[in-house]
């Protein structure tokens, strides 16, 4: 019977080669402990990325909690009006567009938990100081009822005379109109490039019949007006606007002087043809020579005297180049167009006849000297 073979331990291990020990020692310090340490990385990632997520969920519900409830807002106030029954949605993308919210997804979505899904139609006065709830409640009737009073701006109107109707009439007063006028940042597109400067807003209260909150914002009360004039300059005047070559702010002044000087209605585009020629014209015919502008500072309707003539103010055409800093009215839409559209002639004279507020137009100063000899009765 064969014996079992005897296994020489010590001479396996001699079989061994340096590679095998290295190899072997490198198993042991990855052993168990070399494990934990792998584990301990891992872990630590992990919170690392658990804190990166909850801290920018944090800051994004930092942020949008301020909007929806006004903790950090940006004081304005705008009047909104609202079609029959629009939907939350639509208002939403209204009052973000207005500058009131910030997160129209938002307002949508807390609207919802109130179980509001539409808007009751009528004018609303909203401030971006309102949070959310505020601003649904004042859309949902759940404010007081507040007085009204009906109004109507002449045409030509001032934005003094404007401002003394408004506190006569107990809408607001004409200091704060003023003030709001000349100093609030409107964001209105066609006063984009105006300069925030005294008179900046006339021409540009449209002339229309209102109805006011009595005890009204000034703010409120301004950017309705404001409002209208958007609607009323629609986009196909805008369009020709442009192909003529102006801006809307040349054609609110050329409109107003026009509204003041015509008296009679089809002498409109006469009267802003003869304003055209000379400004295109400035080489020859520097100076519009308008009274309408100089009664605007002077404020009253006396004839204008010499001394009158000679007075150094830019809204004075006898001796500032040019249009006006600003209109000096509030035209109406049929000035509007005529200074859009001016009669093409070649005028560059106009006097009017005290009997019937009509003109006579000259094409040369020869001319314009016999009408004024005439209307005067010499």
């Amino acid at each position: 019977m064969e014996q079992p073979k005897k296994t020489n331990v010590s001479a396996e291990k001699s079989k061994r080669s340096p590679a095998d020990y290295r190899l072997q020692r490198k198993k042991q310090r990855n052993g168990p402990s070399g494990g934990m340490f792998s584990g301990m990385i891992n872990t630590f990632s992990y919170i690392l990325l658990i804190l990166g997520v909850s801290l920018i969920i944090s800051a994004f519900a930092i942020v949008v909690g301020n909007d929806v409830f006004a903790l950090v807002k940006t004081d304005k106030t705008v009047t909104l009006t609202v079609a029959e029954d629009s939907g939350t949605g639509k208002i939403a993308g209204e009052l973000r567009e207005y500058g009131i919210i910030k997160y129209s997804w938002a307002f949508r979505l807390f609207a919802g938990l109130k179980k509001v899904n539409t808007i009751p139609a009528g004018e609303y006065a909203l401030d971006a100081g309102m949070d959310y709830g505020q601003l649904i409640s004042a859309m949902t009737g759940a404010t007081a009822y507040r007085d009204t009073v009906t109004l109507t701006i002449p045409e030509g109107y001032t934005l003094k005379q404007i401002g003394e109707l408004m506190e006569k009439s107990k809408v607001c007063k004409q200091e704060d109109f003023l003030d709001t006028a000349n100093n609030y940042d409107f964001a209105h597109f066609m006063l984009k490039d105006v300069p925030m400067e005294e008179n900046r807003l006339e021409g540009y209260l449209f002339p229309d019949t209102y109805q006011f909150y009595v005890g009204d914002n000034a703010v409120n009360v301004i950017n309705k007006m404001l409002n209208n004039f958007v609607k009323k300059y629609t986009k196909s005047m805008r369009e020709l606007t442009e192909k003529q070559g102006l801006t809307i702010a040349e054609v609110v002044n050329v409109a107003s002087l026009v509204e003041k000087e015509a008296k009679l209605p089809d002498e409109r585009t006469t009267i802003s043809g003869v304003i055209y020629n000379r400004l295109n014209h400035s080489d020859k015919y520097p100076y519009l020579d308008i009274d309408a502008s100089l009664y605007y500072v002077l404020g009253y309707s006396e004839k204008l005297t010499a001394e009158d003539l000679k007075m150094d103010s830019p809204y004075n055409t006898y001796t500032a180049k040019g249009l006006p800093p600003t209109a000096i009215c509030n035209p109406g839409l049929a000035c509007i167009m005529a200074a859009i559209q001016p009669e093409e002639h070649s005028y560059y004279y106009y006097v009017a006849d005290p009997k019937d507020g009509s003109h006579l137009f000259s094409k040369t100063l020869e001319e314009h000297n016999r009408a004024v000899a005439k209307v005067n009765g010499q």
